[in-house]
């Protein structure tokens, strides 16, 4: 016979467990009633017990030494239960307020944006945005805004929503960046900002996140950098500003953060080496710039940092060096040389910081040694042909001494027969035409010779070619000694025969016999111009200089 083992245990064991299956199935059908059923008979139990009267020591308890009704513990646990129930189940918000606890809301919920007062306000990963007061969903009074990584980035005043009252920015290292006046989000009002490195980095006013107004500004190593107002950010208005070692390098007025305006600008040793007017960052307008020695270098106006306008020049031992109109740094225009004394030693046109133009220079004694035009720092005496002699009154005034000079007269300076007296009566051609008037139609082969004794120079003038109506200067001589001992190393300084010397003068000829017995002539020409020296014999000083066109 086969043994089948589970059905024999299945035969065994069926009579055992029918009886409790029907019960398991029973106890499984009530589960989803239990919670139903508990508060019914919770509340059976409830009613039996309030609604009995104490009568017998069964409806106390012994606690101690005492008795206490059974009643009163069970108003005591409801009493407690209620509330449980709102401070931690369902807490009414004066409840939440005493006990300073906060609902949390989740952002960009409806129910966020009908809510008011204090709250916390998470992000969908539970973590906090925001806590303090809320005004219809919005940010509103005392609160605190978190980074994402759970740093604090803002603690203050809010409004609408928006960082607006007293408040401190932080980064999301929890450095703190700013703490001071903010509006609509921005700093705005009395604050200070700091560097990553916690130091201070500004102090003053801000405007729409910018500095604007009143400030202070520092460097890393905590040195005062710029102290004054500023604009967008920029140095705007009166301000000083410092070296790293705090040293002051400038002192005045800025605008766009340039200097602009009156200012005072120091070397890095602070001292100071300018004082005037700005533009741009520039010296510009009046001003005064100074040595290392605090003597004054220019007093004048200046244009893009050069000078130019009026202004004085002077050494670093403060003597004067130039005066006059000056253009692009040096002078150009009417103006006055001096000497490492000091004294006056030319006064007339310049033209890049040389003698150009019509000038006259002074010796030791200040008296004028020569009158004269010039050309690139040299004496150019072959201006003068060509000129009218109304012209030429013009710029030397009228002459000390006019002369009727007979045909015979080729240069000016050479001896002529007297003027015959018929010929001197003539009062006006003997003292020339006046002034501003035109010139006294000259009669053929008629020569008139200009003498200015105060300039010891002559001119000749006669009719022009191409006017006859009009005198004009076809030549001039200098006779004195001073002007020529200041002209002949000029024109006689040769180191090479037929090659031109610095001034461009180039030997003709020398040693020619001159007009007199005694005396020799050396002749040079420059371009179409002659020159000729004459010397007494056994002398090398010139007498006499004449100046005459080659054409």
């Amino acid at each position: 016979m086969e043994i089948q083992p589970i059905k024999t245990i299945e035969k065994v064991l069926r009579p055992v467990v029918a009886p409790f299956i029907g019960h398991v199935m029973k106890a499984i059908a009530t589960i989803g009633r239990l919670p139903k059923l508990a508060i019914i008979k919770f509340q059976q139990i409830l009613r039996v017990m309030l609604q009995t009267r104490e009568t017998s020591l069964k409806n106390y308890v012994l606690v101690g030494s005492y008795y206490i009704s059974k009643r009163l513990l069970l108003f005591i646990t409801l009493f407690i239960l209620v509330l449980l129930f709102f401070i931690f189940i369902r807490p009414p918000a004066i409840v939440n307020k005493w006990l300073n606890r906060v609902p949390v809301l989740q952002e960009n919920s409806t129910k966020l944006t009908s809510f008011s007062g204090s709250g916390k306000v998470v992000g969908t990963d539970k973590d906090a945005r925001y806590t303090g007061d809320l005004v219809d969903g919005l940010y509103a009074g005392k609160g605190k805004l978190f980074h994402k990584n759970g740093q604090l980035a803002y603690e203050g005043d809010f409004d609408k929503g928006q960082k607006s009252g007293s408040g401190t920015l932080y980064n999301e290292h929890g450095t703190m960046q700013y703490k001071g006046a903010f509006v609509g989000d921005t700093f705005n009002g009395a604050g200070t900002q700091y560097d990553q490195n916690q130091k201070v980095l500004y102090i003053g006013e801000f405007q729409n996140g910018k500095y604007g107004g009143a400030g202070k500004l520092f460097a890393p190593s905590g040195d005062l950098l710029y102290e004054g107002a500023f604009n967008g950010g920029l140095y705007n208005g009166a301000g000083k500003l410092f070296s790293s070692g705090g040293i002051a390098l400038y002192e005045g007025e800025f605008a766009a953060g340039q200097y602009n305006g009156a200012g005072k600008l120091f070397d890095p040793k602070g001292l100071l080496v300018y004082e005037g007017g700005f533009k741009n960052g520039s010296y510009s307008g009046d001003g005064t710039e100074f040595y290392a020695n605090g003597l004054i270098k220019y007093k004048g106006q200046f244009l893009a940092g050069t000078y130019s306008g009026e202004g004085a020049s002077f050494t670093d031992k403060g003597v004067p060096r130039f005066k006059g109109t000056f253009q692009s740094g040096t002078l150009s225009g009417a103006g006055e040389g001096y000497d490492e004394l000091g004294k006056l030693v030319y006064k007339g046109d310049f033209k890049a910081g040389v003698y150009d133009g019509l000038g006259t220079l002074f010796d030791a004694d200040g008296a004028p040694l020569l009158r004269s035009f010039f050309a690139g720092g040299y004496v150019s005496l072959q201006s003068f042909l060509g000129l009218s002699s109304k012209k030429v009154e013009d710029l030397l005034g009228k002459p000390g001494e006019v002369t009727l000079q007979d045909a015979s007269v080729m240069l000016a300076g050479q001896e002529a027969p007297a003027a015959t007296a018929e010929t001197a009566a003539a009062g006006a051609v003997a003292e020339g035409p006046a002034a501003g008037q035109a010139d006294p139609a000259p009669t053929a082969a008629v020569k008139l010779l200009l003498s200015y004794p105060a300039y010891q120079l002559s001119l000749l003038v006669e009719p022009s070619k191409a006017n006859p109506k009009e005198a004009v200067v076809t030549s001039l001589s200098i006779w004195g000694s001073k002007p020529l001992a200041l002209l002949q190393p000029v024109i006689e300084t040769v180191k090479k025969r037929g090659e031109p010397n610095e001034a461009g003068y180039t030997v003709m000829e020398l040693a020619a016999a001159g007009a007199g017995a005694d005396t020799y002539t050396n002749s040079y020409y420059q371009g179409d111009y002659l020159f000729t020296l004459t010397h007494f014999n056994k002398t090398k000083e010139a007498h006499l200089l004449q100046v005459s066109s080659t054409k």
